[in-house]
């Protein structure tokens, strides 16, 4: 038996950790919240991208490093620093989602992964070994939980799954203490069950080192998460090499309406953000006609436009509704050509319309409810509207983090 000088670990029996132990812990915790409690943490939109063609996409669910403490922006903390590392390292791009809750362990992180669905991502990161580690969990209802979760996130269709490990705890500055020893030492107990439960489920364990010195004073630093980014991307990219990727589910009507209604976009008025970007879009692109075009289960309309003032029309009329239904982007060269428009008023008709090119937008919840997208007079090549799609997927990403300013707020 070993003491820490605050609490027993380490003799404690295999099947349950000392009743005693956790209690003195949760003592301990009280303090931590407390220093926690004034940290900085982002309170931006939660994703972070790097456009790029057949963008990767990333989810990172729960506590820990997932929160961002010391930082002000997702951009400089975790999600940012593995969207950097991922397109550095496949040359594609990559949009990392974040769902962050400060006290999340294998408990709520299963109902934290399900309500993100799971299935739409190439990768689900979890971290919840640390907030578990500090409460004592006890090891052999931890085994089977974490499996439970494990299975259940492989089993909704995500390619690859990654459980992080505890970084050494008294690394974190407002644990390390003689306390913070006692919650280390269980943590490495926790990390073994855990490696031992990847291998069994099909996930990836990714153990994460503690981070080098930092500045004095400072709770994490972004050099922190560009640590630990490179450790977990080092594991995932072998792991999303060896699966093929899938094409992106469509979005139904029904589930489009929803997210609509959610952040009651058939209310609003302008919104001169949205308008900036699809001014953008018609600038860069050159083209007559630009809009943020929002689909629902029978018609679209632009949220926002450039060049032109246009109504609702049906859904079926709508060349947006092919394009949330591609996996990067749409282009039709020559609208006269393609059957599917030809027929059209606005190709057909006084407008004339020839080029079109748009890039898929999506709601906060991940469904596909509209595009950004252009349209011109005159038909072009198709490798330049292979290029325009380039401007157009970043462009479709900074109206995403719009969307978030319409978005409910989520409880953490």
């Amino acid at each position: 038996m070993r003491r820490t000088g605050w609490v027993t670990v380490g003799g404690v029996d295999d099947e349950r950790v000392s009743l005693l132990s956790r209690s003195a812990m949760r003592l301990w915790l009280v303090h931590v919240a407390t220093v926690r409690s004034r940290l900085v943490r982002p309170l931006d939109g939660r994703q972070a991208y790097v456009a790029g063609r057949r963008p990767l996409r990333v989810l990172l669910v729960g506590s820990g490093p997932v929160m961002g403490w010391g930082v002000g922006s997702y951009d400089l903390a975790l999600p940012g620093a593995m969207a950097r590392a991922l397109a550095a390292s496949t040359g594609r791009g990559a949009v990392v989602d974040v769902v962050p809750h400060p006290s999340a362990g294998v408990r709520r992180l299963r109902r934290l992964v399900h309500a993100a669905e799971p299935g739409r991502y190439d990768a689900v990161v979890l971290s919840g070994a640390v907030a578990d580690a500090v409460r004592m969990a006890e090891p052999k209802g931890w085994r089977t939980r974490l499996h439970a979760l494990l299975a259940q996130t492989v089993s909704a269709g995500t390619r690859t799954v990654v459980w992080l490990g505890a970084q050494p705890i008294r690394s974190i500055p407002s644990f390390d203490s003689r306390p913070g020893q006692a919650a280390q030492d269980h943590a490495e107990r926790l990390n073994g069950i855990a490696r031992e439960v990847c291998g069994e489920a099909g996930a990836v364990f990714v153990p994460l080192s503690g981070p080098p010195p930092g500045a004095a004073g400072r709770h994490r630093t972004p050099s922190d998460y560009l640590h630990w980014a490179r450790e977990i991307v080092d594991a995932l990219i072998p792991a999303l090499q060896e699966r093929v990727a899938p094409n992106p589910a469509a979005s139904e009507g029904s589930d489009r309406a929803q997210a609509i209604a959610r952040l009651k976009l058939g209310s609003r008025g302008g919104d001169a953000r949205l308008d900036g970007i699809v001014g953008t879009a018609k600038r860069t692109l050159g083209t007559e006609i630009a809009m943020f075009t929002v689909l629902d289960d029978v018609k679209a309309w632009p949220l926002a436009s450039a060049g032109a003032v246009l109504d609702e029309i049906p859904i079926e009329q709508s060349a947006c509704i092919h394009t949330i239904r591609t996996p990067d982007g749409m282009v039709v060269p020559n609208a006269i050509e393609d059957p599917r428009f030809a027929g059209s008023a606005l190709v057909a008709g006084p407008a004339g319309l020839r080029y079109y090119a748009g890039y898929p937008v999506e709601a906060p919840d991940g469904t596909r409810i509209g595009a950004i997208c252009v349209f011109g007079r005159t038909p072009r090549e198709r490798a330049d509207g292979e290029a325009d799609l380039d401007v157009l997927r970043e462009l479709a990403l900074l109206a995403q983090r719009e969307l978030w300013r319409f978005a409910p707020a989520a409880d953490d």
